[in-house]
């Protein structure tokens, strides 16, 4: 029999916001242990709050059942990584985040709005990994995020910040109550235009149709159209999955398997050059593990990207069409065939509020991109700038 314990322990300090007033200040421990043995050659696993002995015998129960195949647990490796603890946010009290949210909802009020709703969260988590094959790992992380909604006669708006310390309180107040004035009794527009979505709606975008695609666990199953390395989907666009990156918001020394993290180019001037995976998928298509196995809630490991990068040959350009700050309806898009159908959240064409639905591929679109703007950031697991796309349908 072989064995794996995973330890996730946070602490969060959340602040919510409704109607310009903060209304709960609260925090919150969790702790959560994830159990997985081997026993021959099939997977049992289960979860608990805290490690007891008697799981280890659970999941050998569960693996005499499971139809789930794996032949061993990664040795464990820790790669060196910057900028992912910041004491900062573990040393906040509660009379500073207070002050955070009134940075933020001031900087909204400046422009006669209704701050709806938002949040401020501060959290600090420490990851354990130990298994049978040798893996004993842990690091400790940091991370921040505000977010606010602001409503004016009948016209919302609404900003993130992300980081690994505090984050620019005053600047996400600012721009969703900008949001909410400016989009006010948006035009109905049709036609074919120059699209320019913001890091906002790029991450929405991707992390439904193209993040899917990469994964070669779904390559495998027949899920994903990325079936050809060498082959050109992209036209131009670069893309970089990397788990080292300093200060990154998926940055990590390990993934969620003991696995070390590292650099992958996934497409090369829209060349596909390789996929990301986990542990398990490694060993079925008898490649190297990319460091791409992480645990959502249910502490199962699945295939998830890191900070994803995108590069394209021509950046810095003054953007021209139709700009959409965020898109409705991402979640609903084909990670299969690619295809989506999203209506505009506010868009803005020669500086009127307009708004549309855009449908289409997303292959096809990613290789009509014209240019990258300049205003590189990061939205969970997507880096990028605002990007311009030529002949865009709008309906």
């Amino acid at each position: 029999m072989e064995w794996e314990i995973f330890e996730i322990e946070g602490i969060s300090r959340c602040a919510k916001v409704e109607k310009g007033k903060l209304k709960v200040l609260e925090e919150w421990r969790d702790r959560k242990v994830g159990v997985r043995v081997i026993e021959n050659g099939r997977v049992g696993f289960v979860t608990a709050n805290y490690f007891t002995e008697d799981l280890i015998e659970k999941a050998r129960k569960i693996a005499k059942i499971s139809e789930e195949k794996l032949e061993m647990f990664p040795e464990g490796e820790y790669v060196s990584v910057e900028g992912i603890y910041d004491k900062e946010i573990e040393r906040a009290t509660p009379d500073e985040i207070k002050e955070f949210v009134d940075s933020m909802v001031n900087s909204a009020l400046n422009y006669d709005v209704n701050p709806s709703n938002g949040m401020i969260e501060l959290s600090i988590e420490t990851v354990k990994l130990k298994n049978s094959f040798g893996a004993d790992l842990e690091y400790k992380s940091t991370y921040c995020q505000a977010y606010l909604e602001c409503v004016c006669d009948g016209s919302s708006g609404f900003e993130i910040d992300e980081s690994r310390g505090l984050v620019d309180f005053e600047f996400v107040g600012r721009k969703s109550a900008e949001l909410a004035v400016e989009s006010k009794n948006p035009e109905k527009i049709e036609g074919v235009y120059n699209l320019v979505l913001s890091p906002i709606a790029v991450h929405q975008l991707l992390e439904f149709t193209l993040y899917p695609a990469i994964s070669l666990e779904n390559v495998l199953k027949g899920r994903s159209p990325l079936t050809e390395i060498g082959k050109n989907y992209l036209g131009r666009l670069s893309v970089i999955d990397d788990g080292t990156l300093s200060y990154g918001l998926c940055t990590a020394p390990f993934d969620d398997e003991g696995v070390g993290v590292r650099e992958k180019v996934i497409f090369d001037g829209g060349v596909l050059k390789s996929y990301i995976t986990d542990f398990r998928h490694s060993l079925i298509a008898k490649v190297e593990p990319t460091g791409n196995g992480f645990r959502g809630d249910d502490l199962y490991p699945t295939t998830s990207p890191t900070n994803v990068i995108l590069e394209f040959d021509e950046v810095e350009k003054e953007l021209e069409g139709v700009y959409v700050h965020s898109l409705i309806g991402a979640h609903t898009s084909n990670p299969v065939s690619g295809e989506f159908s999203l209506e505009t959240m506010n868009a803005f064409l020669d500086g009127r509020p307009v708004r549309a639905m855009i449908y289409g591929n997303v292959y096809d679109l990613l290789k009509n991109i014209t240019a990258f703007g300049k205003d590189i950031r990061q939205i969970e697991n997507t880096i990028t700038p605002s990007i311009e796309f030529e002949g865009v349908k709008f309906v």
